[in-house]
């Protein structure tokens, strides 16, 4: 068990706190422990993953880290761990209270949905360090650009949170003492909708063809209890009822 990465399954939300000291700056078995706290919520209908402290929401990978001895085992499990966000069913909301530098930049990068408050910055130092941030190099250029993209990365400049919302980094900018709340209320629209919706809408956007997203559709929705419910419910005009997991005759 590590005490530097929390979990708290409450219900069908999972909550998942950096609790790695004053900057959250994660180490190998930090990350490590992230990876099982992902895969511990698997059967959660949303993940909120945040942050204690007030200096920062995560400051990175720890420099000692990518010394060379240490290095490749320190790319392959933060390779594992976004592999483990790639995969995870329920999509993963993202609150960042502070400063989301190198790696803790990449963990927002990596979540569904990402939320902050104005003393929130966004940047990537590694090039100082002769060092790249692998997983913000594929990311950031769909997301803002490549020109932006690259800019970030040489540039080392710091993105505050009006610049991330503008871009696409943030979702939206939320007050230092609303953010909790804000987060809390966001996740639970999400638990208000089918869990079988809410997974086929993020695999849908993950898979970049729209004949993948329509047999998403067809094989996954048209199949659910959930997708029979939601039509007929507002043709009937009252509240749907959801199953979530049951399938069309279960």
């Amino acid at each position: 068990m590590n005490s530097r990465v929390i979990t708290r399954i409450d219900g069908r939300l999972g909550r998942i706190t950096l609790h790695a000291g004053p900057l959250n700056v994660l180490g190998i078995d930090d990350i490590l422990a992230l990876c099982d706290a992902i895969v511990s919520c698997e059967h959660c209908s949303v993940i909120l993953l945040d942050a204690s402290g007030e200096r920062a929401f995560c400051a990175g990978v720890e420099v000692s880290d990518h010394v060379p001895e240490r290095a490749n085992r320190m790319l392959d499990v933060f390779e594992l761990l976004a592999k483990t966000f790639a995969a995870a069913p329920a999509p993963i909301i993202c609150s960042v209270h502070g400063p989301a530098i190198g790696g803790g930049f990449e963990l927002v990068l990596l979540a569904d949905v990402a939320l902050c408050s104005p003393k929130a910055y966004f940047s990537l130092p590694e090039v100082q360090l002769a060092a790249i941030p692998p997983i913000a190099s594929v990311l950031l250029p769909s997301l803002i650009g490549r020109q932006r993209a690259f800019d970030t990365v040489i540039s080392m400049r710091k993105i505050d949170a009006q610049t991330a919302l503008a871009w696409g980094i943030v979702a939206d900018i939320v007050e230092p003492s609303e953010l909790a709340r804000a987060a809390q209320d966001y996740c639970e629209r999400v638990l208000s909708l089918s869990d079988i919706a809410v997974r086929a809408c993020k695999r849908a956007i993950d898979v970049g063809e729209i004949s993948r997203a329509m047999h998403l559709y067809r094989d996954v929705i048209l199949t659910s209890s959930d997708g029979v419910e939601g039509i007929a419910a507002f043709l009937e005009k009252r509240s749907p009822v959801w199953a979530h997991s049951t399938p069309v005759g279960g």
